[in-house]
C-alpha cells in the first residue's frame, strides 16, 4: 500500500581493492569506530555473536530476537555493509551451561535461529563465498568447544575425517585455485590444528591463513608456515597463547583484510576498535609470507 521505507543503498563490487572486517564476541555490542572508517566492503564473524538464546526460553530454538537486536545496534553498518557471520557455541546456547552436562542438550547443534535469522550461502552453518575479482575464496566452518563432541554440551556439528564438514572443507580447499583461501571459525587454533592427526592443520596449510574468535583477545601465531590469527571485540579477557605466538595483546580488536590487485597482495591488519594498528603483515597468495 503506501508504506515505505527509506532509501537504502549497500557497496557496490569493488574494482581496485577489496576490504573485509572480521569482528567476533559482538555479545556485548561496543561501538565499532575503526570499522566505520575502514569503510569495508563486507563483514564477516568468528563466532559468537550474541550472548545466548535462552533468554528467550529454556530450550527455545527458533528464537530470534538476539539476532533482531544486534543488527538494530548498528544501524548504519548493516544498512550499507553485506553481513556474512560464523558461527560460535553462543549462537546455538538454548539452555544455560551450567557446571556439569545436564540431562538435555544445552546446544542447538543445527542453529535454527541462527539459519532462519540469515540468508548465507550452502547450508548456513557452514558456507563458502568466492570473489572472482581479487581471486579469493572465504570458507566458514562450525568449529567450537570441539572437546564436547558427544556429550550434551555438544555445540558444533562433527569434524572428524570422513564426516560431512570435513569432507566438504577437504574438497573446496583441494578444489580452490584462488591466489587467497581464509578460513573463520570460532575454536583455539592450536587445539584445532591437531585434530585428526593434525589432518586439519594439513587442510588448513592449503589455504592463505585462519581466523577465529576463541578467545578474548589479539594474536598471530604462525605454524609451519602457516598464519593463524585469534581477534575479539571483546578483547580484554584471559588469554590462552599459541605456543607460536608471534603477536599478543590483551585488546579490543578486529582484523581488517584489503586485498589489492596490483601488486597481488593481502594486507592483515590487526586493529583496536578506534582504528589504531597494531600488527601488520602481507601475503603475496597461499601460505606465501612476504
Amino acid at each position: 500500500g503506501t508504506h515505505s521505507s527509506p532509501v537504502a543503498s549497500f557497496k557496490g563490487y569493488p574494482q581496485d581493492e577489496l576490504r573485509v572486517g572480521v569482528i567476533a564476541d559482538l555479545q556485548g555490542r561496543p561501538a565499532l569506530p575503526g570499522l566505520a572508517k575502514d569503510n569495508v566492503h563486507l563483514v564477516m564473524t568468528a563466532g559468537d555473536n550474541i550472548a545466548n538464546l535462552w533468554q528467550g526460553g529454556s530450550g527455545r530454538k527458533d528464537w530470534t530476537g538476539p539476532y533482531s537486536r544486534l543488527i538494530d545496534a548498528y544501524p548504519e553498518l548493516f544498512r550499507t555493509t553485506i553481513f556474512l557471520p560464523v558461527l560460535g557455541n553462543h549462537d546455538k546456547e538454548i539452555r544455560p551451561r551450567g557446571a556439569q552436562p545436564p540431562p538435555e542438550a544445552v546446544y542447538d547443534v543445527n542453529a535454527t535461529a541462527f539459519r532462519t535469522f540469515f540468508e548465507l550461502p550452502d547450508d548456513e552453518w557452514k558456507w563458502h563465498l568466492d570473489v572472482p575479482g581479487f581471486d579469493v575464496r572465504f570458507i566458514a566452518l562450525d568449529l567450537n568447544h570441539t572437546s564436547d563432541m558427544g556429550t550434551t554440551w555438544q555445540t558444533c556439528h562433527p569434524f572428524a575425517a570422513g564426516s560431512e564438514q570435513f569432507t566438504w572443507y577437504d574438497r573446496l580447499t583441494q578444489q580452490s585455485g584462488h591466489r587467497f583461501l581464509v578460513t573463520l571459525y570460532n575454536e583455539q587454533n592450536a587445539s584445532m590444528r591437531n585434530k585428526e592427526g593434525r589432518r586439519w592443520h594439513g587442510m588448513f596449510r592449503r589455504g592463505t591463513l585462519c581466523i577465529t574468535g576463541f578467545g578474548y583477545f589479539a594474536e598471530r601465531a604462525v605454524f609451519e608456515g602457516h598464519p593463524y590469527f585469534n581477534t575479539s571485540v571483546s578483547g580484554k579477557g584471559d588469554r590462552y597463547p599459541d605456543p607460536h605466538s608471534q603477536f599478543l595483546a590483551s585488546e579490543n580488536t578486529y582484523i581488517l583484510l584489503t586485498f589489492h590487485h596490483q601488486p597481488h597482495e593481502l594486507i592483515v591488519d590487526i586493529k583496536a576498535l578506534d582504528g589504531t594498528l597494531l600488527d601488520r603483515t602481507r601475503y603475496s597468495g597461499r601460505s606465501h609470507l612476504q
